[in-house]
């Protein structure tokens, strides 16, 4: 952590009444080691990438999420660029503190084929992590089997919560579906932040593209929690006085089943 004499300097505003404050200490999110977790009688597993599964997992991408061609994530189609980037099985003491992106995987043993996969970001001064990118492999999307793979997201999820040292995570779900808007609000007890037109840039066949709208999520931790601001001493105006009250109102539906599951063992139906 770098050292500043911040003497002469005065914040715009007295902010953090309404919350804990802490001494800026060196902060640092480390990808937790999820091990290998068995679904299915063992048919299914999930566990972090490895070098030898990088072709695999870029397949995964390019028939289940081909949108990001084009877009500032298109290196998750390319098998070449994982290393450098992400946090990789075979060097995970070293990456899991030093590489900011992760990516997990599921497997189907008996086809030999990665069919579930999601890439996640943290920021370590920030302590949060944002869930990026989720991918479900065609064949299996609305199998039975789906089921497990949603409970095996929340479990890796639960993971990282308690393990990360992150206190604040987010999500932009897609609108071409309202599935992880599902997952996210009913499901990982996450809160809608905001709706976002044209957010991202996204591949629509052959070599066009468009805009997409996203739909923003949060969760804050307990110690995220208790050292956030509070509404009453937010500078608003108005007409956002009246969009944070529909928020709230929104989020009064927020649920953790999911969670709930991992922490029984059981595997809900989440189908939306």
């Amino acid at each position: 952590m770098r050292k500043l004499n911040m003497e002469q300097c005065t914040p715009f505003a007295e902010m953090g009444k309404t919350c804990q404050t802490r001494e800026i200490i060196e902060k640092k999110v480390r990808w937790p080691d999820i091990g290998i977790r068995e679904y299915c009688g063992g048919r299914y597993r999930a566990r972090a990438i490895s070098i030898s599964n990088f072709e695999k997992t870029a397949e995964l991408w390019r028939l289940a999420y081909p949108e990001i061609y084009g877009s500032s994530y298109e290196w998750m189609l390319f098998p070449e660029e994982y290393e450098n980037r992400i946090a990789v099985a075979e060097n995970w003491e070293k990456d899991s503190h030093e590489k900011s992106q992760c990516i997990l995987i599921i497997e189907d043993k008996e086809k030999d084929r990665v069919i579930g996969g999601n890439i996640y970001a943290k920021d370590d001064k920030n302590l949060s992590i944002e869930f990026s990118f989720g991918a479900l492999h065609p064949d299996y999307r609305k199998t039975l089997d789906a089921h497990m793979i949603i409970f095996a997201n929340a479990e890796a999820l639960k993971i990282m919560e308690e393990k990360s040292g992150a206190e604040y995570f987010s999500a932009y779900c897609e609108t071409w579906h309202n599935i992880t808007q599902y997952l996210c609000l009913k499901q990982w007890g996450w809160k809608v932040g905001g709706i976002l037109p044209g957010h991202f840039t996204l591949w629509c066949g052959a070599n066009r593209e468009y805009r997409g709208c996203s739909v923003y999520f949060y969760k804050l931790l307990e110690n995220g929690e208790k050292h956030s601001t509070k509404h009453s001493e937010w500078k608003l105006l108005p007409e956002f006085e009246k969009l944070w009250e529909v928020l709230e109102e929104i989020n009064k539906d927020s649920d953790d089943a999911a969670m709930k599951a991992v922490l029984s063992g059981n595997i809900l139906d989440t189908g939306n």
